[in-house]
């Protein structure tokens, strides 16, 4: 294989995937900004309806350059990256699947995540495993358990700092030169 083609399909994919972020954000910041003025507006309903606009085509235009880029990495190296599924159910010409439904379609596919899904831990066995820091819909337990460790690692740093050197040890018979 070609690294002159896989470079260039790498670059052609990033560059239309930061195209795809930065147009997405921009959507998404200027519905936050109408869904703002909604709030404080006596037009709430219309400011609503453009920010859902706004989302959408943040959500349609991420989807359709993901595509792009999608298929200008399988023209540079159709080896390496699939083509895109082209008429799939709920995919765009690109080939990216917007239909959001990630449920299983056949009767194997359901069983298997009914079996897991009933096999699945519950939140006390995951709090108890360390996994879940908090309780269910808890947001800050995780930033609270980072900020304890934090809080902890400081404090032994700030201990370790002051112990007596070895020599000292050993000459208060605390420590054994072996």
């Amino acid at each position: 294989m070609n690294p002159d083609l896989l470079n260039q399909a790498k670059s052609a994919a990033a560059t239309t995937a930061s195209i795809a972020v930065n147009t997405a954000s921009s959507l998404a910041t200027q519905a936050s900004n109408l869904a703002s003025q909604a709030v404080n507006s006596d037009a709430a309903a219309n400011l609503t309806s453009s920010a859902q606009s706004l989302g959408s085509q943040a959500a349609a235009g991420a989807g359709s350059l993901a595509g792009q880029a999608h298929a200008q990495a399988h023209a540079l190296a159709p080896s390496i990256v699939p083509a895109p599924a082209a008429g799939a159910a709920g995919a765009t010409a690109e080939g990216v699947d917007n239909r959001g439904d990630l449920s299983p379609t056949d009767e194997v596919g359901k069983a298997k995540f009914e079996k897991l899904f009933e096999s699945r831990h519950t939140a006390n066995e995951l709090q108890e495993k360390g996994i879940l820091k908090g309780a269910p819909g808890d947001s800050l337990a995780g930033k609270r358990a980072d900020l304890e460790k934090a809080m902890n690692k400081d404090h032994l740093d700030k201990e370790i700092a002051q112990r007596p050197p070895a020599d000292e040890l050993v000459k208060k018979g605390i420590l054994n030169r072996e």
